[in-house]
């Protein structure tokens, strides 16, 4: 992964912050990578979500990874394209789904009780194996399945609410060099079938991503 943030004379350091608990929303962090002020995070992680639960240490670190990698992305493409992906519903997906994806990897680097993708854990990163098209339309496996080797339609006994992927063979390190191409799923499915890994065909890719384009 490249430095999530580039400081200058006009930029300060990327700051990141933890707090117990958000006072005003329930979620787990946030980022603002634009942020000028300098006693409020461009990051802010929290350790309790509405119902007033502690979230694990693992849990934490993974929602530090996502919110960096929102960092990341903003900086990789500037201010004003990643606006545009993020606020239009029909590209949010890209965003959100790119961060679940780097926090996936990264999170299974660290801790090695989620290898083998972490098929048996019931975690809102972890298992996107789980995931289907009645979920949450944002936060997909969308790039998870561009680097696993697991069909979620075969593994659920042929549901067509599960992706069907048969795509592996990127790398998170390959996808971010072609981060700045995933402008929509249009243009996502054109720049993967440019660069597919071998073994990968063009069918497989175009199936892949058409599931993600009718949800």
């Amino acid at each position: 992964m490249k430095t999530p943030y580039s400081p200058s004379v006009l930029k300060p350091k990327l700051k990141v912050g933890y707090y117990h608990h958000d006072h005003w929303r329930d979620i787990n962090g946030s980022a603002v990578p634009f942020r000028e002020n300098l006693t409020i995070p461009h990051v802010c992680i929290y350790g309790k979500d509405g119902s007033g639960y502690w979230s694990t240490t693992d849990f934490i670190y993974a929602t530090t990874c996502h919110e960096v990698a929102h960092v990341s992305h903003w900086e990789m493409i500037g201010e004003g394209a990643f606006a545009l992906i993020w606020l239009n519903p029909k590209t949010r997906i890209i965003p959100e789904s790119w961060a679940v994806a780097v926090s996936w990897q990264l999170t299974r680097n660290e801790y090695s009780r989620f290898g083998n993708f972490a098929l048996n854990y019931i975690d809102f990163y972890f298992n996107k194996q789980q995931w289907n098209n009645s979920n949450d339309k944002c936060y997909t496996p969308l790039f998870i399945d561009l680097i696993d080797n697991i069909n979620q339609r075969v593994q659920h006994a042929g549901s067509s609410s599960y992706p069907n992927d048969n795509v592996t063979g990127y790398t998170v390190a390959k996808l971010e060099q072609l981060l700045y191409a995933f402008r929509d799923l249009d243009l996502l499915e054109v720049t993967l079938l440019v660069n597919k890994p071998s073994g990968v065909t063009n069918e497989s890719i175009k199936e892949l991503v058409s599931f993600y384009k009718n949800l």
